[in-house]
């Protein structure tokens, strides 16, 4: 009776350890996939299963996992924050407002846009754009040049210091009125795995065969 008692308690032992519990849940086919693949990566098993009563994805996990698994996608930067376009804060139906708010949202958008666009870049975890746009008179025959600011989250290795006229360039391009490359700072921080994280991924990886 007590070794049964005992193989009853190991059951629910393991069945409670194999529990999936979902991690997120709304996330876009893109997002999913993302979040998916890191989490593989590190010998996490990950499943994405479509929504029932929504377009959106969920990612589940073993209940074991998550704490890791949590980890692994903060230092990946993961999920990516849906970024709005222009046609998202410029919408047909929307209502008339004041030079001022048109202005702010136009910033806004257009800082979004940029962003968009170094978040392609290989290595980059997370990027922020801020732009300074000087106002305009029809009568100013030499108008101020914009000028923006760039923060990039890396991650460990990525070395995109060395990508900075490329980045520069990219900024000075997509924003109107930006003409002096020299006017574009970028500022590089590196996004560190937990120390937890990386000693698990060690210790998951196969044994190497002695030679």
């Amino acid at each position: 009776m007590q070794r049964y008692l005992l193989l009853l308690v190991s059951a629910a032992a393991i069945l409670t350890g194999c529990a999936r519990s979902p991690l997120y849940s709304e996330l876009t086919e893109t997002q999913a996939n993302e979040v998916q693949a890191a989490l593989l990566m590190a010998h996490i098993d990950a499943s994405k299963t479509p929504m029932t009563k929504s377009k959106g994805w969920s990612i589940d996990v073993a209940h074991d996992d998550i704490p890791k698994a949590m980890a692994v996608l903060g230092a990946a930067g993961l999920p990516r924050q849906a970024l709005r376009t222009l046609g998202d804060v410029f919408p047909k139906e929307s209502f008339v407002s004041s030079p001022l708010e048109e202005r702010a949202r136009y910033i806004f958008a257009l800082s979004q846009e940029v962003q968009q666009t170094l978040m392609q870049l290989d290595g980059i975890v997370d990027a922020r754009v801020h732009i300074a746009l000087p106002e305009r008179s029809l009568l100013d025959d030499k108008p101020q040049s914009a000028s923006a600011s760039v923060v990039i989250i890396e991650r460990p290795g990525a070395n995109l210091e060395l990508r900075e006229t490329d980045i520069k360039a990219i900024v000075t391009d997509g924003i109107e009125g930006l003409k002096d490359i020299n006017r574009v700072t970028v500022k590089f921080f590196t996004r560190h795995a937990a120390a937890g994280v990386a000693t698990a991924a060690v210790l998951s990886e196969p044994p190497v065969a002695a030679r």
